[in-house]
């Protein structure tokens, strides 16, 4: 499935514009005014879909601070646009993206100055132009990570292996463990999960947890706005309270067992762990 990633601006002297465009080197007229027409009927940052033609897209509407603009702040659009339908499972992928690129603009220090580069009255102070050309470079870096990322999600396929070796990695497993008290926002879970685990990418394992239909996003669409909620899926509280059980049941046998070879202790492990998946096989 064939699909390109726009950003657009709110230009505050003609409006809606596509600011940029990845990977193709052209963008039809039509196309440009279907997606500028989006980001015109939208007042609220949150996730829209819209069809178009043969289009189905993808599009986060969001503001960033900026001391240029009349309000203080920028309005821009992240639209990932597929020739066709796309399952709910990539959707809500999408979604986490959506989220983590709008954080990595808005952590950006002068970042708002990217999209003033068509204003002689800024581009021509040569403080002003050295800021707007590598905030440029780096919205155009972003939305080239933001394509690839969203085409691992596409292409990434739901297996038995890939969920046995996901669900048993201890940050996986302390997640979803933590949904089972309920939903959590996107925003406190990462907040949680970061403190817990700030060398691992957050928002990679969420795309992960969705793509394996390990968690729920729900209601996406049209019109709805953050926060947004996640859920463990209902079969899969389960499966995690018995993988946690087994867990303990392993580390109580090895210490019992400590003063065994390191042989013997595999092989009594290994024994006891069939012994605890026979009667869920």
């Amino acid at each position: 499935m064939e699909f390109f990633i726009t950003i657009s601006y709110f230009d505050r002297k003609i409006g809606p514009i596509v600011f940029y465009f990845y990977p193709i080197d052209f963008l039809e007229k039509h196309l440009v005014d279907r997606i500028t027409h989006i980001m015109d009927q939208i007042i609220t940052e949150g996730f829209f879909t819209f069809s178009f033609d043969t289009f189905y897209s993808l599009n986060y509407y969001f503001e960033i601070d900026s001391t240029w603009a009349r309000g203080l702040k920028e309005s821009l659009m992240i639209s990932a646009i597929f020739d066709g339908r796309i399952s709910i499972e990539t959707e809500k992928a999408i979604l986490t993206l959506c989220i983590e690129f709008s954080e990595w603009i808005k952590s950006k220090d002068k970042i708002f100055t990217a999209f003033y580069k068509q204003y002689p009255e800024y581009y021509q102070n040569q403080e002003n132009k050295k800021n707007i050309d590598e905030n440029l470079l780096y919205v155009k870096s972003w939305v080239q990570e933001f394509y690839k990322a969203i085409l691992e999600a596409v292409q990434e396929k739901i297996t038995e292996e890939n969920i046995t070796s996901l669900i048993e990695n201890k940050d996986v497993l302390m997640t979803l463990k933590y949904l089972l008290y309920g939903p959590i926002t996107v925003e406190n879970l990462k907040e949680w999960y970061t403190t817990n685990f700030p060398e691992r990418n957050f928002y990679k394992l969420i795309r992960k947890l969705i793509k394996n239909q390990m968690i729920l996003i729900p209601n996406i669409g049209k019109s709805k706005n953050p926060p947004f909620n996640i859920y463990i899926v209902e079969d899969l509280k389960k499966i995690v309270n018995i993988i946690t059980l087994k867990n303990t049941l392993l580390k109580r046998f090895i210490k019992k067992h400590q003063t065994d070879s390191p042989e013997a202790i595999e092989k009594k492990s290994k024994e006891l762990h069939k012994i605890i998946e026979k009667p869920f096989s």
